[in-house]
């Protein structure tokens, strides 16, 4: 019964095995089933669970499979995630994912929020979570859980379809120091350092990693972008436009009751922004330190606390490259500083009983922005500052609590409730360079509405061989400081209110023989609010576009899943979604970037006690491009969409690692992504829309990484 350990992680999170627990990974391998759903652990409630009782749809990649598969990049990571999709537009805020059929137009990278090692990665200013912005590499990670689902119940606004939480900090040995460093090159200039060094005593422990990574990025000529070019770009190409530097440290230790988490990432991403450029290309670079104090206490037997102080800095600069061929220029930064505090507590006053609340505030003091690009005849554009008032700031603040309940050892039901608000706020914008140009607005922005955030599970488990489980969630997203300040610096229009979602979801977990496992996803997901673009006919007579909450969609979805070891060496893995988004105010209209269907495979076969083969893939059906409901049509019509539908396609990659090469300790890997040299087509994204005819992704390309472990 060993083996079925490895597919059971593929389906449940493993966010922390408990300290005092002490299990190694062999440990894990060696258990029965009945031993394995008993394991506790820390995931999408914050509070130590059973395996077998986690009230969430997860699927987790360990070191193993890190290791097994080879993956160079968590963007590379996330393209295997059953569920999970990607578009590239070149922007240099980086790739955009939609999970479950929805990809924001309003704004890239708000749907699915990111933490590294438990830590919240938001940048306020535009409530995002951009991985420039999160570099962790890959050789850092110990573990990668994706909880999919609405999650505001415990993050609150931003886990609209879930969270991302990324794991740095294992520390494996029961004492002394355990280090690792590697190294690697491929193709595009790529290139990646990365150290790791931990230690563990037995009053506490700490892990540092440390990495240094670089890529030239795609050379695709211009031609093959846009349909309608603006003159100058021809024979140009992407090459040298969308390089990216990063460099990433963290630090995480504990001693007795307290921990501490530190993360540092600098980054430069190149790209374009709303035009090609004929220069070095448009870049924008990071700047951001997270540090966070925890303490965890056990009053009793019964009762336990746990506290966490948590401090952000960000700074984001833009240096905009021209678009013609002369010395313009363009630059704006984004500056924010958060504080943020929760204390949580937990009951447990029989065994049947489990309470667990919470209090959260985030505090924002510092938000700012400041552009001018003096090429473009734009007035609003031209030294403008967009900022807090002196002496104001946003504050978020939240009660919650959930009850799980288990009143026999078959059923555990799970109600778990959230009231969120963020409050009024002032703000200061000025722009113009010139008398005649100068324009001074001070918005004031009132309170959220009152977020009441519910979340109900069923959970059954008749016998060791099934699960089954009856979900339901909430979330919210609340609009951003950058999204109120660029659209609503006057009182005309319609204030803009949080989006929300409601997932209804089945699962079923099945054991088919002790080497077989299925997995049965069903979901609903009703989506309300949506930030996108509105059109209204003004008191004058004339349409007007504008940022607004006009969306609501619906997604109906199945997702099946098989893994398989049918002899000890062989490790399979085969997933298949099929998913059916409608926009219920156009339902005769395709909606963007939401392909219907989505696969993923993942073989994996240890030749021999020292080289492991690993051959994955994954597929993407087409997608449309957004609709603008903007531009005026020759008919009077107004609305088209801004690039032409992409085809489906097929990537394969393999990877072969050899372990204890040349002496102990020793591995070196080789990784060939896009295998067959398959052809990536991206639909047009907003930011980019010159990109008519799509963006495109990676050609083959192959990596190759020598490390030591010691």
């Amino acid at each position: 019964m060993k083996k079925l350990f490895y597919p059971l992680l593929l389906c449940y999170p493993l966010l922390g095995l408990t300290q005092e627990q002490e299990i190694t990974m062999n440990d894990l391998l060696e258990m029965p089933f009945e031993d394995l759903i008993q394991i506790t652990i820390e995931t999408a409630s914050k509070i130590t669970e059973k395996l077998g009782e986690v009230p969430a749809s997860v699927v987790l990649l360990t070191r193993q499979d890190i290791q097994r598969y080879g993956y160079t990049t968590l963007a590379e990571i996330l393209q295997h995630v059953s569920g999970v999709y990607e578009i590239d537009s070149y922007g240099p805020g980086g790739i955009t994912h939609g999970i479950r059929g929805y990809v924001s137009t309003s704004a890239s990278s708000r749907s699915i929020i990111i933490l590294v090692n438990g830590v919240n990665q938001l940048f306020d200013y535009d409530a995002s979570y951009s991985l420039p912005a999160v570099p962790v590499p890959v050789a850092a990670i110990d573990r990668v859980e994706i909880v999919r689902g609405p999650l505001s119940v415990v993050y609150g606004s931003g886990a609209f379809f879930g969270a991302i939480n990324i794991i740095t900090n294992e520390v494996s040995q029961k004492s002394g120091f355990s280090t690792r460093i590697s190294a690697l090159s491929g193709s595009r200039e790529s290139r990646r350092v990365t150290g790791r060094t931990s230690y563990a005593h037995p009053l506490g422990r700490f892990v540092l990693n440390a990495s240094t990574y670089q890529t030239a990025g795609l050379d695709i000529p211009y031609s093959r972008l846009e349909s309608k070019p603006l003159g100058f770009e021809a024979g140009m190409t992407t090459g040298g436009r969308i390089e990216n530097q990063e460099t990433y440290v963290d630090f995480s230790a504990n001693y007795q009751d307290f921990t501490f988490d530190l993360t540092h990432a600098e980054s430069d991403k190149e790209g374009f922004i709303t035009q090609p450029t004929s220069q070095g290309g448009t870049v924008r670079s990071i700047n951001s330190t997270l540090l966070r104090l925890g303490y965890q206490k056990a009053i009793s037997q019964q009762v336990s606390v746990t506290g966490k102080l948590t401090y952000v800095r960000s700074d984001v600069d833009l240096t905009y490259d021209g678009v013609i061929v002369k010395n313009t220029w363009g630059m704006q930064n984004m500056r924010d500083t958060a504080y943020e505090g929760e204390l949580n507590l937990r009951w447990q006053p029989q065994q049947t009983v489990d309470l667990s609340s919470g209090l959260y505030y985030r505090r924002v003091p510092k938000l700012s922005t400041y552009i001018d690009i003096p090429s473009l005849p734009v007035p609003s554009l031209h030294q403008a500052t967009q900022r807090l008032q002196a002496g104001d700031e946003v504050a978020t603040w939240a009660v919650f609590s959930q009850l799980n309940y288990s009143h026999n050892p078959q059923w555990k039901w799970v109600a778990g409730l959230r009231l969120e608000q963020t409050l009024g706020y002032a703000a200061f914008a000025e722009s113009g360079k010139n008398s005649a140009e100068y324009q001074r607005f001070t918005p004031y922005y009132d309170d959220q509405n009152f977020a009441v955030i519910p979340r109900l599970a069923a959970i059954y488990t008749p016998n060791e061989k099934h699960i089954f489980k009856w979900l339901y969630g909430k979330a919210i997203n609340s609009p951003s400081f950058g999204q109120n300040t660029s659209t609503r610096l006057t009182s005309d229009l319609p204030k803009l209110e949080a989006e929300e979602i409601e997932t209804l979801e089945f699962d079923c977990l099945t054991y088919l023989s002790p080497k077989y496992l299925l997995s049965v996803n069903l979901f609903h997901n009703r989506l309300q609010n949506l930030l996108t673009r509105v059109m209204t006919l003004t008191s004058t007579g004339q349409y007007a576009s504008f940022l607004g909450n006009g969306g609501e969609w619906t997604t109906n979805g199945v997702e099946l899943s098989l893994q398989a070891q049918p002899t000890k060496n062989l490790q399979l893995e085969f997933s298949a979604n099929y998913q059916q988004t409608k926009d219920r105010q156009y339902p005769e209209r395709d909606v963007p970037y939401s392909p219907h269907w989505l696969g993923q495979f993942k073989i994996g076969y240890q030749w021999t006690s020292q080289m492991t083969l690993g051959l994955m893939g994954y597929y993407v059906s087409g997608m449309e491009s957004y609709f603008d409901p903007s531009p005026k049509n020759p008919d009077g019509s107004f609305g088209r969409r801004i690039g032409s539908a992409t085809g489906e396609y097929v990537v394969v990659n393999t990877n072969l690692r050899y372990a204890d090469w040349l002496s102990k300790g020793v591995f070196v890997n080789l990784h060939v992504y896009n295998l067959f040299n398959q052809e990536i087509h991206y639909p047009t994204y907003p930011v980019n829309s010159w990109a008519d005819k799509g963006t495109l992704g990676w050609e083959r390309s192959v990596m190759v990484t020598v490390g030591y472990e010691f």
